[in-house]
């Protein structure tokens, strides 16, 4: 698992960057479409990308912690909840472009 050390903390840190990015446009998205009043939604909308802030804060100190840590499994496991993190936020944004058309 040594071997794969370096490969796994690059690949976490470009899907944390990713991630950040997917999440920085769906989940403003998702608050504005179940907030009605504008003034509140942009409230809503700022404190979600502070929070976007602290959880990407998380997954990279995990994943330099594992990695510099030689443990190998904290590094599959922040990489697992990355990709999961991710993907719950394509399918929420997926899910609701497909409610607005309707």
């Amino acid at each position: 698992m040594n071997d794969y050390l370096l490969p796994l903390f690059i690949i976490n840190l470009i899907l944390t960057l990713v991630d950040a990015a997917i999440g920085y446009h769906v989940a403003p998205a998702l608050m504005r479409r179940f907030t009605p009043d504008s003034e509140t939604a942009e409230l809503s909308v700022r404190s979600m990308r502070t929070m976007l802030g602290g959880v990407v804060a998380l997954y990279m100190f995990f994943n330099c912690y594992g990695y510099f840590r030689q443990n190998g499994v904290m590094l599959a496991v922040v990489t697992a909840f990355v990709v999961l993190d991710m993907v719950a936020q394509l399918v929420v944004r997926l899910k609701m472009g497909k409610g607005m058309e309707e």
